[in-house]
C-alpha cells in the first residue's frame, strides 16, 4: 500500500476518479459513489459497523485480536472478535435470556415518571394510565415475556432520571431488558412489606415445621409462654449463611422457631427473592416479615447507576399478647449484567430485624442505601429487657432473637418470651467485560465477567 502511495506521490499520478479499490486521499475522500474504509480504500459499501451484514456474509472474515479482517474492510469489535465464524462478540445474557427472540420490535426508549411494572400480567402503567398493556409480545414498543418464571420486558433503553419513581408488583422476578443502555438515577425499591414478600420473595410463614428456606414459627405454648419465629434465609446467604433462630421459651421441647436455611452454593441464576420468616408463637398477630424480591437488569451496551436499587427484608412482628416476636425477612437479590458496569450507586439487599416479644417493637425492615443492619424490635417492659434479631447486612449475619424473664400470676416460675430471630442478607451479583461497583454493594457484591458469544 505504502509502495502504491510513494510512487503515485512521486509521479504526480493520482487520478481524481480512481477505480473501486483505489486508494483515499490524505484526508481519505473519495469520488462521488465510493467512500473510504477501513483499509484506506475507496469502495461502494464500506462496512463499519461491529457486525455488519456484509462483514457476516464474507468467507474470509478472520480475527486479528479484536479486529474483524474481510471482506476489503477491517472492523474494531467493542467486546472482542471470536466464533467458529469469525464475527464480532455480542453478550450472552444469563437467566435464558435470548436476544436474537427478544430484541426484535422492542424499539421503545422508556424514561417516564411513576410508572408501575406488574410481573404478573406484564402491564406498565403511570397514574392510572396504560403505559402497556397486559399480556406477552410487543405492546407500544415494549415486548413482555415470562422466561424461567421471571417477568421480562424488553426495551432499546431504560431510563429512570433523579427524583423519578418505578414501583414493582407481582409474584414473579423481574427483568429489565435493554437493546442499548439502563440508567437508574433514583430509587427502586423491590423489598417486602410486612409479612409479604416482594416479587419473586416469598411471604411469612405460620408453620412450625421444616419449612427449608424460610424460618420456622415458633410455638405459642399458653397465653403467656410463645417463641420468637426463626429469620427468612436468604435469595442466596453468603457462605450458606441461614436466618437467625428465635427466642425460647422455657416451657420444654426443642425450639421450633429456627431460622431458614438455603442454598449454600450462591447464585442468581436462577434469579429469586428472598424468604420469609417465620410467625411469633404460631400467631399471625405477630407475623414474620416477606422476604425481598428479585431484580435484574440487562443491556446489551451499557449500565449506569448512580441512585439506588433495593430489595430488603421486612422487619418481623410484634403486636399480640403472649407471644414471641415474628422473625425477620431474609433480603432478595440483585443482578446487573452488561458489556460496561458503572456503580456508584448503592445496590443492596438486608435483611430484616426480628420482632420484639409481645408488647414490645416490630423490628426494622432492611436498609435500602446503607450497609447498617436493621435493629430487632425492643420489649423494655416488666422482665426485660429482650429484643428481637438484627436483620444480617454488609458482612455482618443476623443475629438471633433474645428472651426475657418475669415471675407468673401463680409464682411458680419464671416463664419467657423470644424475640424473633433477624433474617439473612440476599445476594447481590454484577457481570461486565469492563467496570464495576465504586458504590455500596451491601452485602459485597459478587463480580464476575460477562459472557459474550
Amino acid at each position: 500500500m505504502r509502495a502504491v502511495l510513494v510512487c503515485c506521490v512521486l509521479a504526480g499520478c493520482f487520478n481524481p476518479s480512481p477505480h473501486e479499490g483505489a486508494p483515499c486521499t490524505s484526508n481519505r475522500d473519495c469520488p462521488d459513489g465510493l467512500a473510504c474504509n477501513a483499509e484506506n480504500k475507496c469502495v461502494k459499501n464500506p462496512v463499519d459497523t461491529d457486525a455488519g451484514p456484509d462483514i457476516d456474509a464474507c468467507p474470509d472474515n478472520a480475527c486479528m485480536g479484536d479486529v474483524l479482517v474481510g471482506c476489503g474492510t477491517m472492523v474494531s469489535c467493542t467486546n472482542g472478535c471470536g466464533g467458529t465464524t469469525p464475527h464480532c462478540l455480542a453478550l450472552a445474557p444469563s437467566n435464558g435470556l435470548i436476544p436474537s427472540t427478544l430484541l426484535p420490535g422492542a424499539t421503545a426508549d422508556v424514561n417516564q415518571d411513576k410508572l408501575n411494572f406488574d410481573s404478573s400480567d406484564g402491564s406498565i402503567r403511570m397514574m392510572n394510565v396504560d403505559v402497556r398493556d397486559p399480556g406477552t409480545g410487543v405492546k407500544n414498543g415494549i415486548r413482555f415475556e415470562t422466561v424461567n418464571n421471571v417477568g421480562v420486558w424488553v426495551a432499546n433503553s431504560w431510563t429512570l432520571s433523579t427524583g423519578n419513581d418505578w414501583s414493582f408488583t407481582g409474584t414473579r422476578p423481574v427483568t429489565l431488558f435493554a437493546a442499548k443502555t439502563i440508567t437508574i438515577r433514583s430509587l427502586i425499591d423491590v423489598g417486602a412489606s410486612g409479612g409479604l414478600a416482594g416479587p419473586g420473595g416469598t411471604d411469612r410463614n405460620g408453620s412450625t415445621a421444616a419449612s427449608g428456606c424460610r424460618g420456622r414459627a415458633g410455638r405459642n405454648i399458653d397465653a403467656t409462654h410463645g417463641e420468637g419465629g426463626g429469620g427468612g434465609g436468604g435469595a442466596y446467604p453468603a457462605m450458606g449463611a441461614p436466618g437467625a433462630n428465635g427466642g425460647p421459651s422455657n416451657q420444654g421441647g426443642t425450639l421450633t422457631g429456627l431460622g431458614g436455611t438455603c442454598a449454600s452454593n450462591p447464585s442468581t441464576v436462577p434469579l429469586r427473592g428472598g424468604n420469609g420468616g417465620g410467625d411469633g408463637g404460631t400467631s399471625a398477630s405477630n407475623p414474620g416479615g416477606g422476604g425481598g424480591g428479585a431484580i435484574s437488569f440487562v443491556a446489551m451496551e451499557s449500565i449506569t447507576i448512580t441512585g439506588t436499587v433495593a430489595a430488603p427484608g421486612a422487619g418481623g412482628g410484634s403486636l399480640a399478647t403472649g407471644n414471641g416476636g415474628g422473625g425477620g425477612g431474609g433480603g432478595g437479590a440483585v443482578f446487573v449484567e452488561a458489556p460496561t458496569v458503572t456503580i456508584s450507586g448503592q445496590l443492596t439487599a438486608n435483611g430484616g430485624g426480628g420482632g420484639a416479644p409481645s408488647g414490645g417493637a416490630t423490628g426494622g425492615r432492611g436498609a435500602t442505601a446503607s450497609a447498617t443492619a436493621a435493629v430487632g424490635g425492643l420489649y423494655s417492659g416488666s422482665g426485660g429487657p429482650a429484643r428481637g434479631g438484627n436483620g444480617g447486612a454488609g458482612i455482618v449475619g443476623p443475629t438471633n432473637g433474645a428472651s426475657y424473664n418475669f415471675d407468673d400470676t401463680t409464682n411458680l416460675t419464671n416463664t419467657n418470651r423470644g424475640g424473633g430471630g433477624g433474617g439473612a442478607a440476599g445476594r447481590i451479583e454484577v457481570k461486565r467485560r469492563v467496570g464495576g461497583v465504586s458504590g455500596l454493594a451491601s452485602p459485597p457484591a459478587n463480580i464476575t465477567n460477562a459472557i459474550f458469544e
